[in-house]
């Protein structure tokens, strides 16, 4: 389908919508809708567009009525979480329809027979963390920003730091609640650990990143708590010894939480950014462990294995975080380290999330350095990333007046270079908007297929969340 076969939001659509949510969720005025033509990806990409209409329902019913009526009629709907997204995914690029999930968010029920949780796809994961170790349960998946919506958390089977031991939101989804492009609603899973009933639609809808349908309820899997991580920071005079040590961490039998690779600069610019000094001035690179436990014997136990590690691999220094002002300053500078300070004076024309095999790690690094260094670009190099994981955000900054074509030029090597080396164009971003081009070039003309076949099974009129990860 093409974009001029969609139909603008009139006034009758505008009264009926009224009749469905109430005329104070349909909402036209442009200064209200600011903040809901873009998400976290205009910073760099400087793509928005607004909404001809924003429309802010309670209930599934109500989400339900709203997305029949947008198919009979041919409309494009945009459903929106926490708009935390750094691929363009909840931005209306068709216009149309702008469902924000915000006011979905009635409930969380802590099932602590079942160990589970059901919660509303429109509560925060930081609400839900926060309802969940009242009840002394965890949930031990953990993405970058609290501020993220558990449906969006869902949709695009988001991760974060501590991925390497705990792993992605796909493995604690057990049941969802979801509204099909028809309107139709149906449940998939349940409270039930083991169901082996034919196809997964469950897994089809997580990471689909809302174009074959909006979740609006989940089951989600708790676990027993664990003490609060601590934190292991060891700098390297070398990144090469840095990035070396992560497999052998693992190959010891250590399972870390998760291992961040920082390097130098991106360090010195997020402790500016955010006024609080790194433990260690040491190195050209640091690895920061992660590392948790049921008791403080066995976090000490797995910190002193790493450090022995560590050493062996040519470590210069060593800290480990123990202290709760130690810990919350550690995840702060990481997280400012996400929102590339320090480069204000230059453009990031993508951020990139390349995911490549562990051992595979020191390769990639290497090969992006020196394609970015032999450019005729005068760009900057800045990385960091899970390192555990293998997921690395190896970015690029450029000058305003730096040639675009060169500029993509190395986007297009790096791609090729992660694709040699078994990797990913995305680890956890997803594809989005933004990283079409790059899925065509990672996934086989079949693949494509497939995908193009089950998008439009499920959503025929393409109008849920049109130009997202479907090229």
């Amino acid at each position: 389908m093409k974009s001029n076969t969609y139909k603008k939001v009139d006034e009758l659509i505008l009264e009926e919508l009224k009749n469905i949510v109430g005329s104070n969720y349909v909402i036209t005025d442009k200064d209200s809708m600011v903040d809901y033509k873009k998400d976290q990806s205009s910073s760099f990409s400087k793509v928005e567009k607004y909404p001809d209409v924003l429309i802010k329902p309670r209930t599934t019913e109500e989400i339900s009525k709203i997305v029949r009526l947008a198919n009979e009629n041919m409309i494009p709907i945009t459903p929106m979480g926490g708009k935390t997204g750094l691929v363009g995914g909840a931005i209306p690029i068709y216009g149309g329809i702008a469902l924000s999930l915000e006011r979905k968010n009635n409930d969380i029920l802590v099932d602590e027979e079942n160990i589970m949780v059901e919660v509303d796809a429109g509560v925060t994961m930081g609400d839900l963390y926060e309802a969940v170790e009242e009840k002394n349960l965890s949930l031990p998946i953990h993405p970058t920003t609290e501020d993220s919506f558990v449906g969006g958390t869902i949709s695009t089977n988001a991760s974060g730091e501590n991925s390497l031991r705990h792993g992605l939101m796909r493995n604690y989804v057990k049941g969802i609640e979801v509204v099909l492009p028809n309107g139709e609603v149906i449940n998939l899973g349940g409270k039930i650990l083991k169901n082996n009933t034919g196809y997964s639609l469950l897994h089809l809808m997580i990471g689909s990143e809302g174009t074959l349908g909006i979740i609006t309820r989940a089951t989600l899997r708790l676990y027993p708590p664990s003490e609060k991580p601590r934190f292991v920071i060891v700098p390297f005079s070398k990144k090469e010894d840095a990035i070396k040590a992560v497999p052998e961490i693992i190959k010891k039998s250590i399972l870390p939480d998760g291992i961040e690779y920082l390097e130098k600069k991106p360090i010195e610019n997020s402790e500016k950014e955010a006024n609080i000094k790194w433990p260690v001035e040491k190195g050209e690179a640091t690895l920061m462990i992660s590392i948790s436990g049921m008791d403080e014997n066995e976090i000490l136990n797995k910190a002193e294995k790493i450090m022995t590690v560590c050493e062996e691999n040519n470590a210069i220094d060593l800290f480990l975080a123990t202290k709760t002002r130690e810990i919350n300053n550690l995840i702060k500078i990481r997280e400012v380290m996400g929102e590339n300070p320090g480069m204000d004076d230059k453009v990031q024309y993508w951020d990139p999330d390349f995911s490549v095999p562990v051992s595979e790690i020191p390769t990639f690094l290497e090969k992006t350095r020196e394609i970015l260094e032999n450019s005729s670009t005068n760009g900057e190099y800045y990385t960091y990333g899970h390192a555990g994981d293998g997921n690395i955000h190896t970015g690029a900054f450029f000058p305003e007046d730096d040639n675009l074509d060169e500029i993509k030029k190395v986007h297009e090597k790096w791609i090729e270079v992660a694709i040699e080396l078994g990797g990913s164009v995305s680890g956890e971003h997803g594809i989005g908007i933004f990283g079409i081009p790059d899925l065509e070039k990672y996934r086989s003309e079949e693949e494509l297929r497939l995908m193009k076949g089950i998008k439009e099974l499920f959503d025929p009129n393409n109008i849920m969340n049109p130009g997202k990860v479907i090229p």
